[in-house]
């Protein structure tokens, strides 16, 4: 069956077949690409990108691909949608709308040169830190990526630039006499819990948010990452929106189990005896992570203890593991890294210390 006026054919072995214009010969011949999908309507939505993709090329006697950058990223940003979780697929396209495309996006794709992306790189690191430029740069290099799987460059023009230096990981873990008193207080806080499970477990901000009663188990004392709450920022043309996300945990690795100390699985039984909804946090609905940070503010605040910003009561669960003599492997897994290697490398800081008691055990 053919449908007419859209270049889909159904094929004899099931299959919808989709047919676009790349380009033309010298002497003007169309020059097709094909695609394939079991549905229909599937097969339509990637056939639109695909011609919006190769539109440029249909008045050139040529195959090569004369789109900017911008034309190319609205394409890919397109085709990788769905694809990505809803919060990755925004910072893709939050980083290439405020700090790629202002600079690049005006350039032909295919001009676009190492030189170009080399003085892109030294405008954006007046704003933006060596670690963060170097995630911008990331998300250039993946678009730039698919348009060589698409034949629509010969190399990647990211190859040869140079990057800033990464910078070790600035974020300090709270002193054990502050952890001390903000823990005594977070106990008896009726907002306290968040900061407890932080302290107690390492969990992230958006983990603790997502926490739901099911995911406790009282009668091993086991708590399981399942999810995670996030707001995020949706663009729709001028329009910047932001909307309460629920997701899967940040990495594989980020779903994992915890085992709860009896201090904290009599804490939250307590909790859970007053509570009336499916979250911990929230009841009903959960509670965004940036009202448990502002729960935070006000706690140090009541105790005259110095800004602490949510994200340190990780890295002080992490150091004191460390203090006690956990294994590295160990705090790995608790905290739900991909690798050892990204925990030594977060908490080189920490770990400087343990190597001068190891020197001074043994001099």
């Amino acid at each position: 069956m053919v449908r007419k006026g859209e270049n889909i054919y159904k094929r004899k072995d099931g299959r919808w077949e989709g047919r676009y214009i790349k380009g033309r010969r010298s002497d003007g011949r169309a020059v097709y690409g094909y695609i394939y999908h079991t549905k229909y309507t599937d097969l339509k939505e990637k056939l639109l990108t695909m011609k919006a993709l190769y539109s440029h090329n249909y008045i050139f006697k040529t195959i090569t691909y004369r789109g900017t950058l911008n034309d190319w990223a609205s394409c890919w940003l397109k085709e990788i949608q769905n694809q990505l979780k809803p919060s990755t697929y925004a910072s893709y396209t939050n980083k290439m709308i405020k700090h790629v495309l202002p600079f690049l996006g005006h350039i032909p794709m295919q001009s676009i040169t190492t030189h170009n992306l080399d003085e892109w790189i030294k405008k954006i690191g007046k704003n933006l830190s060596p670690n963060s430029v170097r995630i911008v740069y990331q998300v250039l290099v993946s678009c730039f990526t698919a348009a060589v799987k698409r034949e629509l460059l010969i190399e990647n023009p990211c190859k040869h630039v140079t990057l800033p230096k990464k910078k070790l990981n600035n974020i300090k873990a709270i002193t054990t006499d502050q952890q001390k008193t903000l823990k005594e207080k977070a106990s008896k806080h009726p907002k306290g819990l968040a900061v407890v499970l932080a302290l107690e477990t390492g969990m992230r901000i958006g983990e603790i948010a997502g926490l739901k009663w099911e995911d406790i188990d009282f009668s091993t004392n086991i708590l399981t990452v399942k999810r995670t709450i996030q707001r995020i920022q949706l663009i729709n043309g001028t329009t910047k929106k932001t909307q309460i996300v629920e997701g899967t945990p940040k990495t594989t690795t980020s779903k994992r189990t915890i085992p709860l100390s009896k201090n904290l699985s009599q804490f939250l039984t307590k909790q859970k005896q007053n509570s009336n909804g499916s979250f911990v946090l929230g009841g009903c609905k959960p509670v965004e992570p940036r009202l448990i940070s502002f729960w935070l503010k006000k706690m140090c605040q009541s105790v005259d203890l110095p800004h602490i910003r949510f994200h340190q009561l990780r890295h002080s669960f992490a150091t004191r593991c460390l203090e006690k003599g956990v294994s590295i492997a160990t705090i790995s897994a608790l905290l739900g890294h991909q690798s050892t290697k990204m925990t030594l490398d977060t908490y080189i800081n920490s770990f400087m210390s343990e190597k001068r008691k190891a020197i001074n055990l043994i001099s």
